[in-house]
């Protein structure tokens, strides 16, 4: 389906909007260029009468000398007005246009829903920020000046030539009605082209990034050649939007140059029958073939410089993507936690594209200082309430207080200030292990965050690597096993010394002794707080406060360990299966 064409106007309004806090600058570009191209059109349509004089049979020096000085002052001031317009790309405008892009990104990912941030792949949002922001920015300048060329400078020696000689002026001004259907059906070929072009490399860019991710897998199962199927599609898809691509721009500017040559030929043609009649001089005929050989050239490019315009939309539509997510709504008054007790309050919660509730109707207490664990089948709403406790995004329905205060009321940065969170999977920075460590609190001494090291029990093998506390981790802690790993993102915590406390199954993947470090080390974290805990070995959490045991989205049943077993219901059930599959295993 063939995408509408944005006029020249639609595309200066995008630049101007890209442009922002330096549109001004931009304008002031743009306008220097236009005097640039007008007084380098009056050069070029000085040269009528100079040429003209220098092959009549009276010839006056004085008058080729003004001519000529004409034709110098106007090549200087074309070229200092040139000068200035370029201002714009060598001073640091163009720059501060890229980075301030970035920037505004940079905030929004920061602040937009993590729901909503989710829909996008690394590999895209990476696109986003990378290709699709060079892209935006790409056509601001030289380009931009091309293609001003390509219409301004016509346009004057067309005008000028009217006062010269009529005749020939109505044979150059052909060209311009016959290349605008040609640059719709240009346009109209290359837009939607680009959009696909702009997709594929996105896809492209992320089945890349998760390939080399996923590669020490695909090695284990012998699968990296054929079976890298994503992967191996988005290659093609790529080769294939770039064939089409190729011939898509190919045929306009063939056809475009083929009417430069028209022109070119005709005019050759009807001067030589008007020289015949008397009407024009040759000195005439040739200064106009030579100008006009000389503008054939960017005119033929103007095809390709105006197809920048569609690269420049389509990024910018991908960043305008981004920049159109809403926050999280902060409602005043913001209002600041004493205590941090938590309470759900009919929570209904819908995941973006699924019809089906995550929670549904989920009320529930948890005390200040107190350890509650959430228990239920993959897919029950475990994951869900803790999200929503972060403000992963709000609820469709009902209310998460902390404090007796709506999550609502308090700003990201505010909230997370109060949570600390140990996931499953730990994730931690290509940087020193002192810097990941120093990440729960970033003013921390070293002292500090050794302190937090020995409390999460890892200064011990942290003292025995090459480079102690300056040894680098490797890309998502690569270099280090998991138990390592983990003792250190709780050291992380530790640090950050929040009041509430969220492990996601910290122990769940890791080997006895390495479990047993690692518990010692959530004994330390746990202290004085309000945990949340994630369980699915009920064994581990037989001394929580409460359990919440969850199943379909809704809370089936809560309490104590004993008073659970008791009611021998859900968690009873639960509790029987795992008893026997250890003893299947002993």
């Amino acid at each position: 389906m063939s995408q509408e064409v944005s006029s020249l106007a639609q595309s200066y309004k995008t630049t101007i909007e890209i442009a922002d806090t330096k549109a001004s600058a931009l304008k002031k570009s743009y306008l220097f260029y236009i005097l640039s191209f007008v007084t380098r059109g009056l050069a070029f349509a000085f040269f009528f009468p100079l040429l003209s004089l220098m092959f009549s049979e009276t010839f006056v020096l004085n008058d080729a000398l003004l001519w000529f000085g004409l034709i110098v002052i106007s090549t200087i001031i074309s070229l200092s007005f040139h000068w200035v317009a370029l201002n714009f790309n060598y001073s640091t405008d163009l720059t501060d246009v890229t980075h301030n892009l970035r920037v505004k990104l940079g905030n929004k990912i920061k602040t937009m829903p993590l729901q909503r941030l989710n829909k996008y792949r690394t590999g895209e949002l990476n696109a986003i920020l990378a290709s699709n922001v060079d892209q935006s920015v790409l056509h601001m300048g030289v380009v931009a000046g091309m293609g001003l060329e390509a219409i301004i400078v016509p346009f004057v020696i067309v005008f000028v030539t009217f006062f010269i000689n009529v005749k020939m002026a109505l044979a150059m001004l052909i060209a311009f009605p016959l290349s605008i259907p040609i640059y719709k059906w240009s346009r109209g070929r290359t837009k939607q082209e680009k959009i696909d072009n702009a997709k594929v490399h996105a896809t492209l860019e992320a089945d890349t990034i998760e390939y080399l991710q996923g590669l020490p897998i695909l090695r284990s199962i012998n699968q990296v050649g054929k079976n890298a199927k994503n992967l191996q599609d988005s290659i093609a898809q790529a080769r294939e939007v770039q064939k089409n691509g190729v011939f898509g721009i190919t045929m306009p500017t063939v056809v475009m140059i083929t009417l430069v040559e028209f022109v070119f030929l005709m005019v050759l043609s009807l001067g030589a029958l008007w020289i015949a009649d008397a009407t024009i001089t040759i000195a005439t005929l040739v200064a106009i073939l030579v100008i006009l050989g000389r503008l054939s050239e960017p005119l033929a490019n103007f095809l390709s410089i105006t197809g920048v315009l569609d690269v420049m939309e389509t990024g910018f539509k991908h960043i305008q993507g981004v920049l159109k997510q809403k926050d999280l709504e902060v409602k005043n008054p913001i209002k600041v936690p004493k205590v941090f007790n938590i309470e759900f309050k009919d929570v209904d919660f819908n995941y973006l594209d699924y019809n089906n509730k995550a929670i549904n109707n989920v009320s529930f207490q948890i005390k200040e200082n107190s350890l509650t664990a959430i228990v239920g089948p993959s897919g029950s709403g475990k994951t869900t309430i803790t999200k929503l406790i972060m403000r992963y995004d709000d609820p469709s329905c009902g209310n998460v207080e902390i404090g007796g205060i709506n999550t609502k009321n308090m700003t990201q940065i505010q909230l997370m200030r109060y949570i600390s969170v140990v996931f499953q999977d730990v994730y931690l920075f290509d940087d020193t292990i002192l810097n990941n460590i120093r990440m729960g609190k970033p003013s921390a001494s070293d002292d500090e965050v050794q302190i937090a090291a020995s409390k999460a029990y890892c200064h011990e093998f942290i003292t025995r690597l090459p480079n102690g506390y300056e040894t680098k981790v490797g890309e998502i802690g690569g270099n280090l096993s998991g138990g390592e790993k983990q003792r250190i993102s709780i050291a992380r915590a530790i640090l950050k010394d929040a009041p509430i406390v969220i492990l996601d199954e910290p122990t769940s993947a890791l080997d006895t002794q390495s479990e047993v470090a690692v518990q010692n080390a959530l004994d330390e974290l746990i202290q004085d707080k309000t945990v949340i805990v994630i369980a699915h070995r009920l064994s581990t959490i037989s001394h929580a406060n409460t359990i919440i045991v969850m199943e379909d989205g809704k809370i089936n049943e809560q309490g104590t360990h004993k008073e659970l077993l008791d009611k021998k219901g859900k968690y009873y059930d639960m509790s029987k299966a795992q008893q026997r599959i250890k003893q299947w295993n002993l």
